[in-house]
């Protein structure tokens, strides 16, 4: 499934630079840590397939 998602958040915890990444027009919200946004948006993608997110979406 192809994911609307948007960055909401972009900071560094322990060194390390991390993202919050929600699906737009909902509250799920996937935490990643990453070097760009790019990275960040493959990450929370990758995630959300392997949760079955779309199954969710779906309701």
């Amino acid at each position: 499934m192809e994911y609307e998602l948007e960055v909401v958040d972009e900071y560094i915890l322990q060194g390390e630079k991390r993202f919050r990444v929600r699906v737009k027009g909902t509250r799920i919200v996937v935490n990643v840590a990453a070097d760009s946004v790019g990275e960040a948006l493959e990450k929370a993608k990758v995630i959300l397939d392997r949760v079955n997110a779309e199954k969710i979406l779906q309701r």
